[in-house]
């Protein structure tokens, strides 16, 4: 009989394509670039989710034979596609996916935050001893983490929510009060989704991001690089 595990981390990935994956990130870097980026910090967050010793489900939009790096499917305990037309849809999807084989408390992330690590995964797992659900705030308005139990998920808590603005959060802390769940607020988290970003990321480095900050060496060898595209302040 198989055991089921109380809780795990859904990763959500996106295959590591030039031209398809982080393409604000390529004006400044180039598609071949912004994907190497990206692939580090895929490898930097399995890492961490390694270290956690949670099982790690693998959600991602590969429509591409073979595209999904052989090594990111060897780390994960479950490999499963997203579906869904929005980040919405495709995070209710995974969750229900979780909570319908009896998984009690799941933990979402994302994958392009280099901040993200062992502790930010452990407070999430403290914090549903005592919440219905926990969330990461991201410095862009959005969120980074949210873990949910599976008594407390609730469809709703994912559509109708402006995505990809600034009012994300608040949108869906205003969905958790409707719902009446209770939710705890973690340490706020740095995505990395624009040149602006990865440079604001450089100033303050996650010293555990290992790979990431040797792709950004490589990708802005020059202390001054990029500074021209930096926005005025």
């Amino acid at each position: 009989m198989r055991q089921v595990p109380e809780t795990v981390v859904a990763l959500f990935v996106r295959a590591p394509v030039p031209g398809r994956v982080k393409t604000r990130l390529a004006v400044g870097l180039g598609e071949v670039g912004a994907c190497q980026l990206y692939q580090a910090m895929v490898a930097d967050i399995l890492g961490t989710l390694k270290a956690t010793g949670l099982p790690i489900f693998l959600f991602h939009d590969d429509k591409e034979s073979g595209a999904l790096p052989q090594v990111w499917r060897d780390a994960a305990a479950q490999v499963r596609p997203q579906w869904g037309e929005d980040i919405g849809e495709r995070m209710a999807a995974a969750f229900a996916d979780c909570f319908a084989q009896e998984i009690e408390q799941v933990i979402l992330v994302g994958s392009d935050i280099p901040d993200l690590g062992p502790r930010i995964i452990g407070a999430a797992r403290e914090a549903l001893a005592t919440h219905d659900a926990a969330l990461a705030p991201a410095v862009d308005g959005g969120y980074g983490l949210i873990a949910l139990k599976r008594q407390q998920y609730r469809q709703e808590l994912f559509t109708d929510i402006p995505w990809s603005t600034n009012q994300v959060l608040p949108a869906t802390l205003q969905r958790f009060a409707a719902c009446r769940l209770n939710v705890a607020l973690l340490p706020v988290l740095r995505d990395i989704d624009t040149l602006a970003d990865l440079l604001a990321y450089r100033h303050h480095p996650c010293p555990t991001a290992s790979a990431t900050n040797q792709a950004i060496a490589q990708l802005l060898p020059q202390t001054g690089a990029g500074r021209e595209h930096e926005p005025h302040r």
